[in-house]
């Protein structure tokens, strides 16, 4: 087992979420491994329709009139792979890796995001160390696909003064307000478009060895995008020379930084030698361009088989639209050190049988700044003549510095590790958020362990932090009362 003894229940659990396929949306098995285990240990356990979970257990001696917690995580994680990988996130358990000091998966991500967190808060249910007041654990489902739980969360039960989320990623750090989002989803159909009686070379195109990560915390970071660079090369080339776009193909969530793009084109026979110097030149300039950031990136054409293509003009309508789409940070927050707004080109789909579709998530710390994305976005889709609608809006989560669980929980960092809790406000979406409108009564703060490169294959969690997250949690537990 990992880390230190006091640990090892919660590295138990961790390692029996990533036992279980949780795919967010196909959270069944582990929904029925929670059910199971409040019936076996005799906690109270309700569940909603969507399937959020809440297990009860009653407060530790001494502490019955304490104030009422619930912690709070999700039981979904991301599922990104290697291209190399043939892991089957269906079906297959997360292979975990530890390596210098490190929890990592095998070729996958490790869904410590959140499942540190949600493991955390199952070990304090049997650690007989663990000091407490009414306590109860409220695992959501879907949060990595939309915050599907939080947003249908109907559980009787749920009686508390504070919540402790954790779901972040920074030890040292507590968050104590979060970034609101909306989904921004923009599709055209194609078919009509599509000729058969082009001649000439047909190349694959494809941009890959980018790191990827999360489009909100990691948006700052200057990490390439797949979909967004590989528009652009596209593009560039067919304000020159005659290009026909067969196929596009880029990303998987609209929360997850693109990794990797491939398109199908079609160019004349006599621009062959100018489209493959063009590639050669853009393998110099990507590495220029991302240096230090995504020094791995390149770009390879190979010539593949002929298909019907889109007709010139609506191939450069499309290839415009997609270099026009709004990625990155697109405002500094002058009031605090983070991004206040920005948006992730998270998937981009193209195919005469599908049509277009593109998914974006954009994010703000205020309605004011969503509100810019969603114009812009707006006035990009009428110009290429593409349906766009929005979904999913969540609120940002407002700081309450004044709040008790903040105050404690400063306090009991400063006892344990002689030093100064660091306050943040995060560029990332959190569940409580959400919550608070549900609940606005309840006091919350946010922490947890170091976590690197969440929603890629790149992810993994420190476990000497780790270490220190739980013991800060059994402190602040013991202190709350």
């Amino acid at each position: 087992m990992f880390g230190q003894p006091a640990t090892h229940l919660l590295w138990h659990h961790f390692k029996k979420m990533n036992d279980i396929p949780r795919a967010s949306k196909k959270e069944a098995a582990i929904r029925a491994y929670y059910r199971e285990y409040a019936k076996t240990h005799g906690l109270g356990f309700e569940e909603d329709a969507i399937g959020n979970v809440l297990i009860t257990k009653p407060a530790t001696k001494g502490y019955e009139n304490a104030p009422k917690i619930v912690i709070q995580g999700h039981m979904d994680m991301v599922c990104q792979k290697r291209p190399t990988s043939a892991h089957n996130f269906d079906t297959d358990p997360i292979e975990l890796i530890e390596e210098d000091g490190w929890i990592r998966a095998n070729d996958t991500t490790l869904g410590a995001d959140n499942g540190i967190g949600v493991s955390a808060g199952m070990a304090i249910l049997e650690d007989e160390s663990a000091v407490h007041g009414p306590m109860q654990i409220l695992i959501t489902v879907d949060e990595e696909a939309g915050m599907g739980g939080v947003r249908n969360l109907e559980l009787k039960g749920l009686d508390a003064d504070y919540l402790l989320n954790l779901d972040s990623m920074k030890f040292g750090k507590c968050c104590v307000g979060c970034a609101g989002g909306v989904d921004i989803l923009m599709n055209r159909e194609l078919a009509d478009y599509y000729r058969s009686d082009v001649q000439g070379l047909f190349y694959e195109v494809t941009i890959s060895g980018l790191q990827g990560g999360h489009s909100g915390v990691e948006i700052h970071k200057g990490l390439g995008s797949a979909n967004q660079l590989l528009a652009e090369f596209l593009t560039e080339f067919s304000h020159e020379y005659a290009l026909r776009l067969v196929s596009f193909k880029g990303g998987e969530l609209r929360n997850a930084i693109t990794r990797d793009a491939t398109a199908v084109i079609a160019i004349t026979a006599n621009h062959k030698e100018a489209f493959l110097a063009a590639v050669e030149a853009w393998k110099v300039s990507l590495k220029e361009r991302l240096v230090k950031v995504d020094e791995g990136v390149t770009i390879e054409a190979h010539e593949t088989a002929m298909s019907d293509t889109l007709d010139t003009e609506m191939t450069m309508t499309l290839l415009d639209f997609l270099t026009l789409l709004p990625h990155g940070p697109i405002r500094q927050s002058a009031l605090l050190p983070v991004v206040e707004t920005s948006c992730n080109i998270g998937v981009i789909e193209l195919d005469k049988e599908n049509g277009l579709h593109v998914g974006l998530l954009a994010r703000s710390l205020n309605t004011n700044g969503l509100d810019v994305i969603k114009r812009r976005a707006k006035s990009l889709a009428y110009l290429a003549d593409v349906v766009i609608e929005f979904d999913g809006e969540y609120p940002a989560w407002e700081p309450n510095l004044d709040s008790k669980p903040l105050q404690v929980l400063q306090e009991t960092y400063r006892e344990n590790f002689n030093d100064e809790l660091q306050i943040q406000v995060i560029h990332a979406g959190l569940e409580t958020g959400l919550i608070g409108e549900q609940y606005p009564h309840l006091q919350m703060v946010s922490f947890g362990p170091d976590i690197v490169g969440a929603h890629s294959p790149d992810e993994k969690v420190d476990i000497e932090s780790v270490d220190k997250f739980y013991a800060l949690l059994k402190a602040l537990l013991a202190n709350l009362k």
